[in-house]
């Protein structure tokens, strides 16, 4: 909680900041609001990955590695308020909500009384940005930009041992939450269809690595046994203090539908 208020306050210093800098006069374009879609690639979640790749069950009974899936990224939906100090200069405060992206893997015995063991990890996360711009006007009704700055992550994870494997890789773990400071940054092209309403297709990189979850357990008060309280744990790799990571870092594409309130561009005589 408080570094989702930290980010929420240098957010709003740097929004004002921005705000004091606008010049007079009309700037095309000044206020808007984004909405976007897109999907992003997770090129580097190795735990997910490697959780469900040494899967095996318990070995001991001769369980063996069937099959693994592993993380490959998530569709992503969010919105963005824009604001331009100049023609060319522009901020941006966002939000994004990704979807849920998973690694899995089951092990088979080859007696089927005994049935298949699962290991799963699921996880999604939402994203915070403040983020600079800079337009290069291409023509009235057509521009690129590129920018980028600093994001915030929140992230929820499921770290799944069922069909008796949990006797070797530990009790199941839900509703984990972690956070963490990146970045984001990407590059750009906008078509207006009208003068309000203009098209944006642009493409990046983020840097969201979260390596510390935590979760809640219930646990029974030494001195009075009918009274039960949570008490937080870490998320860690099975039978080690190696604490669970999930790395959403990676390229992303989106698509966004841009609306602009007054002032909006008068256009010119010749377009």
């Amino acid at each position: 909680m408080r570094a989702f208020t930290t980010i929420i306050g240098l957010t709003s210093i740097l929004t004002i900041c921005a705000v004091s800098l606008a010049v007079a006069g009309d700037i095309e374009h000044q206020y808007g609001i984004e909405f976007r879609g897109g999907y992003g690639l997770y090129m580097n979640n190795v735990d997910p990955d490697s959780y469900v790749e040494k899967f095996e069950g318990i070995t001991a009974t001769g369980y063996s590695q069937k099959e693994f899936t592993e993380s490959t990224g998530a569709l992503a939906g969010g919105i963005s308020f824009l604001y331009k100090t100049e023609d060319y200069i522009g901020w941006s405060v966002g939000f994004n909500v990704f979807g849920t992206d998973s690694a899995t893997a089951t092990a088979t015995n080859p007696d089927p009384a005994l049935g298949d063991q699962y290991g799963r990890v699921y996880f999604q996360a939402t994203e915070l940005y403040f983020a600079a711009h800079y337009y290069w006007n291409i023509a009235s009704r057509f521009n690129i930009h590129i920018g980028g700055g600093p994001a915030f992550y929140m992230a929820s994870l499921d770290l799944e041992a069922l069909g008796g494997a949990d006797v070797q890789y530990g009790n199941s773990i839900y509703g984990a939450h972690g956070r963490s400071f990146g970045f984001k940054g990407s590059a750009g092209a906008e078509l207006f269809l009208s003068d309000a309403i203009s098209l944006k297709i642009a493409g990046g990189f983020r840097y969201a690595p979260i390596d510390r979850f935590k979760y809640f357990i219930e646990v029974q008060d030494s001195e009075d046994p009918n009274i039960d309280y949570k008490k937080g744990e870490i998320a860690y790799w099975p039978n080690t203090y190696d604490s669970f990571e999930v790395d959403l870092s990676g390229v992303f594409v989106e698509v966004g539908l841009r609306i602009y309130f007054d002032p909006v561009a008068n256009w010119k005589s010749n377009d």
